[in-house]
């Protein structure tokens, strides 16, 4: 049987510091075959850097993460999706294999969290919301998203109540020694850089309320709609 192909996506806005180094840790691994870095800033040095490390780099003009997923999905025929983050810092070669393999191995998705260290590993990997954006995940799976589900900052809630809505198979564990740059260290002022985070982590709790609504109200609503439509057309 041949094993199914991989995509590494990588959503990249003002990561030219990090891209290349995220780059170079995935082309390492022999379970991925296509590193696609998608700009979505459209300034040059991003695209410039992954480019010079071996990335293909496909551009997305509408600005959001959820948004240069989708353009990085829709470049790929892959079966299964690697997304990383762009800003990563400890990123390792077992970290992306070990993502592939719980999807190969049958799991629909796989989540990878940043290591934080003792108990606050143990509390963002059985508490909280697991919203990283280090996952692995068969294709179909992002193929059942509608796009409002994805737009921005939503879409990693979105996919974790889309598979808790079908009952698919997750996993989740630390990456061991992973981190990021955080926003505060990415913006000139850390206020801003600050602000722009807690923005983040209203977007995510906006985007499980509005997946329940949109599942549960209105596309009901528009399919029985389309139904008395239907059945209209084919009274006479």
């Amino acid at each position: 049987m041949t094993a199914a192909r991989v995509a590494a996506v990588i959503p990249a806005y003002l990561e030219a510091d990090t891209v290349g180094t995220v780059v170079d840790v995935v082309k390492q691994s022999t379970l991925v075959d296509d590193v696609v870095v998608v700009d979505n800033d459209g300034l040059g040095p991003t695209a410039d850097a992954a480019v010079a490390h071996g990335a293909r780099v496909v551009s997305c003009t509408e600005r959001g993460k959820g948004q240069a997923m989708a353009a990085g999905v829709a470049a790929t025929d892959a079966e299964i999706v690697l997304f990383l983050d762009a800003d990563l810092i400890g990123l390792t070669v077992q970290h992306v294999d070990r993502l592939v393999t719980a999807v190969r191995d049958g799991t629909a998705m796989a989540m990878g969290l940043f290591d934080r260290g003792g108990w606050q590993n143990w509390w963002f990997l059985n508490v909280l919301p697991i919203l990283t954006g280090q996952r692995a995940l068969r294709r179909e799976v992002w193929d059942e998203l509608h796009p409002d589900d994805y737009r921005g900052y939503k879409v990693e809630a979105s996919l974790n109540s889309l598979c808790s809505n079908l009952e698919l198979p997750t996993a989740a564990f630390v990456c061991d020694g992973l981190w990021h740059r955080t926003k505060e260290e990415k913006f000139e002022h850390p206020v801003v850089g600050f602000a722009v985070k807690q923005a983040m982590l209203l977007t995510a709790v906006w985007g499980y309320a509005s997946f329940r609504v949109r599942r549960h109200l209105v596309r009901p609503l528009r399919r029985r709609a389309a139904e008395v439509r239907q059945a209209g057309r084919h009274r006479f």
